[in-house]
């Protein structure tokens, strides 16, 4: 995918208030042209195998051996203030079915085993999909009866096994499920994938920051984009965030459809993270003994009570993070002590950009700007 494809925008909002709920610390915006990346990751699924897991089912697993569809068949429209619209013309595929029925009586009886191949030609489906956040901050989808349809010039099974070849005999029974049945089932499966996905991922476990990156609010869709929030609130795992005491800063706001994805990140998130950081406590960085030429930076570092070895860091507050047109800065305020070494107090100004290369993310720092101290030993 082409670095064009990916946009990340640092924005800002300029009115603020202390009884406002804190603006999303992450923001989306998928437009029109992810359809590209649908198919692609349709064509992905070709040739995997996905086990089933419920017992009561007679299928062990499937695996889609066949997807032919040309991309100009497929349509993907967002819908304004409802959701997506997808239709699919002429689509043919073929699934793999490995089929597995053992029934207890007494013992363990396997009343079925065999292969049944799945295939379908000029399939066309028309599904409309409505998106909201659920109470706990999940993505739900709804799929109403009217806004689903699926139909298919030709279904067909071959099968092994005796009960296999019986299926195989009731062609219109298999038509009927494929057009009625497929459409109700896809809601709940759906959502019961989305409900199993944990909206909190650890990021450190050493230091036991977690992220929260539910939804912060309703799903928007304009006729050419959707665009999601996302709480992107950084804490210590298992204390309380008072979300008043962090600098909101901006909400991101994208002008744009020109790219698949826009990603904004705002001081809110920066500065939630550096108040989780700060809240984590101090902690210990390892100094090495440098030699040659390099050794100068020791020398450097000794002038001011900092020696190889173990050094103790501490945040004295937490950093206070801006972010402009001109790129992201901070005001960073820490102590540091080496053993047996007075403390050094250390304030410094950080200022970061951020460019693209090559599809990558590239961090581009200016030398920092730093005041340093002597105090006494921390303690």
């Amino acid at each position: 995918m082409k670095s064009s494809l990916l946009h990340f925008f640092f924005l800002v909002s300029f009115i603020s208030s202390d009884t406002a709920a804190p603006p999303p610390g992450i923001k989306v915006r998928i437009t029109e042209k992810v359809k590209d990346l649908g198919l692609m990751y349709l064509k992905g699924l070709v040739n995997q195998q996905f086990q089933i897991e419920k017992k009561d089912l007679p299928i062990k697993s499937v695996t889609l051996t066949k997807l032919q569809v040309d991309p100009t068949q497929v349509d993907l429209k967002f819908q304004q203030n409802i959701g997506l619209q997808f239709e699919i013309k002429d689509l043919n595929f073929a699934l793999e079915l490995q089929r597995e029925k053992n029934v207890h009586f007494f013992k363990e009886f396997k009343i079925d085993k065999g292969t049944t191949i799945f295939t379908g030609e000029g399939v066309r489906a028309m599904i409309l999909v409505r998106m909201n956040q659920n109470p706990k901050g999940h993505l739900n989808v709804e799929i109403r009866k009217e806004d689903c349809k699926i139909t298919a010039d030709t279904i067909k099974t071959k099968s092994t096994g005796f009960i296999g070849k019986v299926l195989d005999l009731f062609k219109r029974l298999t038509k009927h499920f494929f057009k009625k049945k497929i459409c109700p089932a896809l809601q709940p499966m759906i959502n019961n994938k989305l409900k199993d996905l944990s909206m909190i991922k650890t990021v450190h476990e050493g230091r036991q920051l977690d992220l929260d990156y539910s939804l912060s609010s309703d799903i928007a869709v304009t006729s050419r984009s959707l665009d999601m929030s996302f709480k992107g609130l950084m804490f210590v795992h298992g204390k309380d965030v008072d979300t008043n005491s962090i600098k909101p800063g901006i909400e991101p706001v994208f002008t744009e459809t020109n790219h698949m994805v826009y990603v904004g990140i705002s001081e809110f998130f920066f500065n939630g993270a550096a108040m989780a950081i700060y809240k984590s406590g101090p902690f210990e960085v390892n100094v090495p003994k440098l030699e040659g030429l390099r050794s100068i930076v020791n020398v450097l570092l000794g002038a001011v009570g900092i020696q190889p070895g173990l050094l103790k860091v501490k945040l004295t507050e937490a950093p206070i993070i801006q972010i402009s047109k001109a790129g992201l800065s901070a005001t960073v305020d820490i102590e540091t002590q080496s053993e047996g070494q007075q403390s050094v107090h250390v304030s410094c100004k950080l200022d970061m950009n951020v460019k693209f290369e090559a599809s990558r993310l590239i961090p581009v720092v200016k030398t920092p700007k730093c005041n340093v101290e002597t105090q006494k030993i921390i303690g």
